[in-house]
């Protein structure tokens, strides 16, 4: 597959779509059941495998969905049900809204799973600014800007502008949260049960 990148596109943005090669499949399985067809059930983990990314394209913009990112949080779904649809094959339907509207669901979802590139002109993903850190309660971390994750032995491991950190010490994705703080219960240390 031959990629022109959009005006503005920066190099992590160029390095997303150069990884989401792969199409859509009409009957895949979820990420909670090792698949990608559609975000992974609330209440499971992520057992999506490493660099698995689907591309939805319209001429307007082309969203990348790196599914092993993904914990479903499900902001992508409240602000745009009709495009985001995690019940519907492919979970994604591009030509349901207008681009800036895809844009900015897009920008919601905390974990960097899902991505935009534009085609009509319109601003691609804005430079994150300063780096910020968010515990979600009995969840992961949630951290935005430039960021880099790098391995003990100093090799990059990931670099994008939102990324979900485990918390409870058991994903199999880590540093990264896979949900695995749902299926196990995990409460924040000092919480006491209500």
């Amino acid at each position: 597959m031959d990629i022109a990148f959009a005006p503005g596109a920066t190099r992590i943005h160029q390095r997303l779509i150069m990884d989401a090669q792969r199409p859509a499949a009409v009957n895949e399985a979820n990420a909670s059941e090792g698949g990608c067809g559609a975000p992974p059930e609330p209440s499971r983990s992520n057992q999506a495998p490493a660099g698995l990314t689907r591309e939805y394209h319209t001429d307007r913009i082309s969203v990348l969905w790196f599914a092993e990112r993904c914990i479903h949080s499900g902001e992508c779904i409240r602000a745009l049900p009709r495009v985001f649809n995690p019940r519907r094959r492919p979970w994604v339907d591009l030509t349901r809204a207008e681009a800036d509207a895809i844009a900015e669901a897009v920008l919601l979802c905390p974990t960097g799973a899902l991505h935009y590139v534009r085609h009509d002109g319109g601003a691609q993903e804005p430079e994150p600014g300063a780096v910020q850190v968010r515990a979600v309660r009995d969840g992961p971390y949630l951290v935005q800007g430039r960021l880099e994750i790098h391995g003990a032995d100093g090799e990059l491991i990931r670099s994008d502008t939102r990324m979900a950190l485990c918390r409870c010490g058991c994903s199999a994705q880590m540093p990264f949260c896979d949900n695995t703080h749902r299926s196990i219960g995990f409460r924040e240390p000092g919480r006491r049960e209500s």
